[in-house]
């Protein structure tokens, strides 16, 4: 398996995990997506894993206007975000997926390239919903390099004209190295 697919499945662990601790009485709670409830902010995640992977192996998984509006997962959201995960995984581990040059947002794109956006909007996310609910997440010390690498890649001007990252924010001084990424993807470290 190629370290790009590896550090998306990583992040997309990260994310199954978080949802899958996710109570239900937290569901309607607001997040730091705003206007989004933690309901709203794990399916558009999860959806968004399979609109990605559906955009390199040329499937409709999932519509835009589906994820991008949060469309809200009804049922039981553990088991949806690790289907959508596994599904996911699946489509980028597809021969030839990482070498092709696909159609994204950005322009004409290699798999090796467009691979980073659902890596980091996993990670994200996950920090996101965990964060939203009080237990922000840490990556594992082993994992910073390779999520620093996804986030100095992923979190440009380019992505931010697209609308896609918010502004970077400046982190406290005793920022964790995940928040220092999560600040660097646009996200603001509670004290």
């Amino acid at each position: 398996m190629s370290r790009a697919v590896e550090t998306l499945a990583f992040a997309l662990d990260e994310l199954t995990t978080v949802i899958s601790a996710l109570d239900d009485a937290q569901l309607d709670d607001a997040t730091n997506c705003e206007p989004w409830t933690v309901r709203q902010l794990a399916s558009h995640a999860a959806n968004n894993q399979l609109l990605w992977g559906g955009m390199v192996t040329g499937q409709t998984m999932v519509s835009v206007e589906e994820t991008m509006g949060a469309v809200a997962h009804e049922g039981a959201l553990a088991p949806f975000a690790a289907d959508a995960a596994g599904r996911a995984l699946s489509m980028w581990r597809t021969d030839g997926v990482l070498d092709q040059v696909h159609a994204t947002p950005f322009g004409e794109l290699p798999g090796s390239v467009v691979i980073l956006f659902p890596t980091v909007d996993a990670a994200v996310h996950a920090w996101d919903l965990s964060a939203s609910v009080g237990s922000a997440i840490e990556f594992p010390p082993e994992m910073v390099p390779a999520m620093t690498a996804v986030v100095e890649a992923t979190c440009t001007d380019a992505a931010r004209e697209a609308g896609i990252i918010h502004l970077a924010t400046q982190p406290p001084t005793d920022a964790t190295a995940t928040e220092r990424l999560m600040a660097a993807a646009g996200r603001t470290i509670p004290r």
